[in-house]
């Protein structure tokens, strides 16, 4: 017997992860508006009903009743619709093994026509409470991701970090404040701060700090549409020192300030 394992792909089909943030079935009779800035995970829209549109660059882009649309991390536009919408939408990370999501590496809105009867069937598991229809849900997030992978020839690539990275990474994610000092993060990580510095720029592609930021933000954001928690209570927790700084740090990531974008319930 010639058994010709292939341990790469094992580890692939491990480490990858898709990771829902949110989702919901959307539907509006009147004139609506968002904004999204820089978003730390891609949208993915299934148009249902009305005339919904995006703004990118002064350019207008209409969005088909009966098509899927992939917005990719990182992906800033206004969306509108002048009367009516309807929608299923997903927020989701694609990460390896290092929580890099690999949708990083797409640039552009990508779209298509699912199958007939697909979207109806979305829209029944997106109400249903059975183990069953989240597990066909995914499999039809999945189907849509790699259809616009391959029709647009996106390559995915993981990335590998130096240990001191990694070990860095890990220690702001469990330790998320404003106030975190590179020397905490350097000797949890066995380097120098200036090595550190060097290798969290040359490799993820940002300061440390700007890095923090990201994440804080991030983090906040999920707490204002998931959580109870006043903007005082999200300030004070990540270290900000009062919760009108906050604001104005918020506003500038995500264009509303934190009252604003939880009222809207942005999607």
């Amino acid at each position: 017997m010639i058994i010709d394992r292939n341990y790469s792909m094992n580890d692939d089909i491990n480490d990858v992860r898709l990771r829902l943030l949110d989702s919901g079935h959307a539907k509006t009779n009147e004139e609506w508006i968002g904004n999204i800035v820089s978003p730390m995970y891609a949208r993915l829209y299934y148009i249902v009903g009305g005339a919904p549109y995006i703004m990118k660059d002064g350019e207008k882009m209409r969005l088909e009743v009966g098509k899927c649309y992939l917005f990719p991390t990182g992906y800033s536009f206004r969306h509108a619709c002048e009367s009516s919408m309807e929608q299923l939408y997903f927020h989701i990370n694609l990460n390896d093994f290092n929580g890099t999501d690999l949708l990083r590496c797409a640039h552009t809105v990508m779209e298509y026509t699912p199958q007939e009867g697909v979207i109806a069937d979305m829209l029944r598991y997106a109400h249903s409470s059975e183990l069953i229809d989240s597990l066909r849900m995914r499999q039809e997030i999945y189907t849509s991701l790699l259809t616009l992978i391959d029709k647009y020839g996106i390559k995915l690539k993981t990335t590998h970090y130096s240990r001191c990275v990694v070990l860095a990474m890990d220690y702001i994610k469990s330790h998320l404040n404003l106030r975190l000092a590179i020397s905490d993060l350097a000797a949890n990580s066995f380097v120098s701060e200036s090595t550190l510095a060097k290798k969290f720029k040359a490799e993820v592609g940002m300061t440390i700090g700007s890095y923090i930021d990201d994440v804080i933000l991030f983090e906040a954001e999920q707490l204002l549409l998931k959580s109870d928690l006043t903007v005082l209570q999200i300030s004070e927790r990540f270290g900000f020192c009062d919760q009108f700084y906050f604001s104005r740090r918020f506003k500038m990531k995500y264009g509303e300030t934190p009252q604003k974008y939880r009222k809207l319930r942005l999607i």
